[in-house]
């Protein structure tokens, strides 16, 4: 057995040495760039592969950080104190209001406000954000808009709440393309696992 083992890989050497006479060396070189390329190209769509993987991953984690930021309590209760207002409050009734308003006022618009920055630089997907917050910041902004336009005017300070600005005007122009609830868009969904 093991000398017909012997005699098989002699024989299989000898054709081999037949072949790569015959093969003139350019033909090697050729072929062995050409799977050079290919070794290259192969490379390179994996990367790309990897890091469209790696952001899809902290698209994920963002979204969820963002849905912990509205499950925390002190926003909970300073969303709830600022719906008790009326729409387009002004900076006169929320100065003669206990202080608390504005402290929640000053809760609920940074967490606003971080989240349109991080829709702006691409972090957290605004069709996200839309389905998760977008009518709670659009209505919050009703409430508080007057306030904080007059607010900017007397503290010389044109930049408060810029993002959370820009985020509830994104998410109008969202919400005029997505004007069927969720639960009516989506009534027919099953679980694919």
């Amino acid at each position: 057995m093991r000398d017909s083992l012997g005699l098989f890989i002699i024989i299989k050497l000898d054709k081999i040495s037949i072949i790569m006479e015959q093969i003139d060396l350019s033909v090697i070189v050729n072929i062995v760039e050409i799977l050079g390329i290919l070794a290259v190209s192969l490379g390179v769509w994996l990367g790309i592969k990897q890091l469209r993987l790696q952001r899809s991953q902290r698209r994920d984690l963002a979204i969820i950080e963002c849905a912990r930021f509205f499950e925390n309590k002190e926003f909970t209760e300073a969303y709830g104190l600022i719906t008790e207002l009326n729409s387009g409050i002004s900076i006169e009734k929320m100065n003669a209001l206990d202080p608390k308003y504005k402290d929640a006022v000053l809760r609920t618009g940074m967490k606003f406000e971080t989240i349109g920055l991080l829709v702006y630089k691409d972090v957290v997907p605004i069709d996200a954000m839309h389905d998760l917050v977008g009518d709670s910041a659009i209505q919050i902004w009703k409430i508080l808009e007057n306030y904080i336009i007059e607010s900017r005017i007397e503290r010389s300070h044109s930049t408060l709440f810029e993002w959370y600005q820009w985020l509830v005007d994104r998410l109008r122009e969202q919400a005029e393309t997505k004007a069927v609830p969720a639960y009516v868009t989506y009534k027919d969904w099953k679980n694919p696992n």
